[in-house]
């Protein structure tokens, strides 16, 4: 019986999130200090049991912590989640995933206002924008904290000296925004910063058509850079102070949509795609029976290889609705995820 109720204990606190994990131990500690305090006879010696359990194991846990921070000599800086666990899987199948931190940004930097990003009220105003406009991204910047912009920033600026950073990136504008930004926040940073350029590797070993985002790579070749090239190359103080001005040319514009255009980082009004969006649906449609729709997750598709852009799912489905309401697209089905509706051209 102790046996099934502690697994079902296990398998709820393995539904957890960080947040709901820190009430939980929040709680815990509450209770012993009160119960230790306050309480009657037992119920004091039992919280004085748990108070001394709990300070215990944290304590085993944080000699274990600075026990890892000391065994790294590197912290890796990638600009998803996805990258994030595709960089520590290779990172452990070449035997150096301890002497590696990865830390990841989880946002979109391609899609949403930048303005004073490095300011609460700049985060606040982001993130209100994207409620309103790209709900999933918001959703999961939501529910995870640790990678939210404000975690971030502090992460970055708290790396130590001794580490060697190195950034990894793609030509993209949400990596190469990323790139921008991160750099402004290691701008006091005395050691080199070091960059680690996917697209560029790809291209100069040969390979023309490279992916645009380091996600995209094949699992062989990834790992390959990661041998060949993971410790990225220094930038000097001139690349660095270049990139740290072009992130703030970039904050001071009140763009929303920002693309790859001709090795740059360029600003956009959101509907800039919407050409490419209307193309796009009418280059499927030329492939179906007259009347049909087309799926809108093969419109999404279709849209991002034509674009050669890396931008959000769910910014590009939220222009397909502003085209609909604009009465330029119309839609059939269940508006939600793409696999739901299909999208057609308004006769109107």
């Amino acid at each position: 019986m102790g046996g099934i109720v502690i697994d079902k204990l296990l398998e709820k606190l393995s539904g957890f999130g960080e947040r709901e994990r820190w009430l939980l131990l929040r709680q815990l500690l509450n209770t012993a200090i009160h119960d230790s305090t306050n309480g009657e006879h037992e119920d004091r010696v039992f919280g004085q049991r748990l108070y001394n359990l709990l300070e215990k194991h944290i304590g085993t846990v944080d000699n274990q912590r600075q026990q890892e921070e000391e065994l790294q000599t590197h912290v890796h800086i990638v600009f998803s989640l996805s990258e994030a666990g595709s960089l520590k899987v290779a990172l452990s199948q070449l035997g150096k995933r301890e002497e590696s931190r990865v830390v990841a940004f989880n946002d979109w930097f391609s899609v949403g206002p930048i303005t004073e990003l490095s300011t609460k009220e700049g985060q606040l105003r982001r993130r209100i924008w994207l409620m309103e406009h790209d709900r999933d991204s918001y959703y999961l910047d939501s529910i995870n904290k640790e990678h939210q912009i404000e975690r971030m920033i502090d992460t970055l600026k708290n790396i130590p000296e001794n580490k060697t950073v190195v950034i990894w990136c793609g030509d993209n504008a949400h990596d190469q925004t990323g790139l921008r930004f991160a750099m402004y926040l290691l701008r006091e940073r005395e050691r080199p910063v070091h960059v680690v350029n996917v697209t560029q590797i790809l291209k100069d070993t040969g390979q023309d058509d490279a992916p645009l985002s380091q996600a995209l790579v094949e699992r062989d070749k990834y790992i390959d850079i990661v041998r060949n090239y993971g410790e990225g190359i220094p930038l000097n103080s001139d690349l660095r102070q270049r990139y740290e001005s072009e992130w703030l040319e970039l904050a001071g514009q009140d763009d929303v949509l920002r693309l790859w255009e001709e090795g740059k980082v360029m600003g956009c009004q959101e509907d800039k795609l919407d050409e490419v969006i209307v193309k796009s649906v009418m280059e499927l449609l030329d492939k179906q029976n007259p009347g049909d729709m087309v799926s809108a997750g093969e419109v999404v598709t279709k849209i991002l290889e034509i674009s050669k852009q890396h931008i959000s799912y769910s910014f590009i489905i939220y222009r397909i609705w502003c085209l609909v309401s604009e009465g330029v697209l119309m839609f059939k089905g269940q508006p939600g995820f793409p696999h739901q509706f299909s999208i057609g051209l308004s006769h109107v």
